[in-house]
């Protein structure tokens, strides 16, 4: 497979964890109130939902909604995005250490700076990785990178389908 979205992703996932991705998106502690409105907006449109109500509810029923149905694409990658930076540090560290690619616990500080990695640097770091974490976690993080930035990750899809 090439690249990956966000909504291809969201949509095989098992629904226990996209559960646990969309409540990500309110334990994030990267993400401000207006960040997390912004990458819920296109589902509460797609919903005729007001954010009123969503704040009403418990996290966990707010995560059940979200989980239960398709999600417009920004909303799918920012969800991807805050399960894991609240569930998958250390996944995210150790790959980007792999890399060589500076960051603080797992975040890069500057994306916009990042050049994009080689395919034999891509492709030692993931089988490192495999060899610290479950098959799963690793493929669902690199399937991330790619629909996140595709050009700058582009080394990773190329590097997934030799390491599976």
């Amino acid at each position: 497979m090439g690249f990956w979205t966000a909504q291809h992703i969201w949509n095989v996932m098992p629904r226990e964890q996209r559960e646990q991705a969309a409540a990500a998106l309110w334990t994030d502690e990267h993400m401000s109130r207006e960040q997390r409105l912004a990458a819920i907006a296109p589902w509460l449109s797609s919903r005729g939902m007001r954010i009123a109500f969503l704040e009403k509810l418990p996290r966990t029923r707010r995560a059940a909604l979200i989980a239960q149905a398709g999600v417009p694409e920004d909303t799918a990658m920012q969800a991807l995005m805050s399960f894991h930076l609240v569930h998958r540090r250390e996944l995210l560290a150790a790959f980007l250490d792999a890399l060589e690619i500076e960051h603080e616990d797992g975040l890069i500080k500057d994306a916009s700076e990042i050049e994009p990695p080689d395919d034999k640097k891509v492709g030692a770091a993931i089988k490192k990785l495999r060899k610290s974490f479950p098959e799963d976690q690793v493929d669902l993080y690199l399937e991330t990178l790619t629909a996140a930035d595709p050009e700058t990750w582009s080394a990773v899809a190329r590097a997934i389908p030799e390491q599976s």
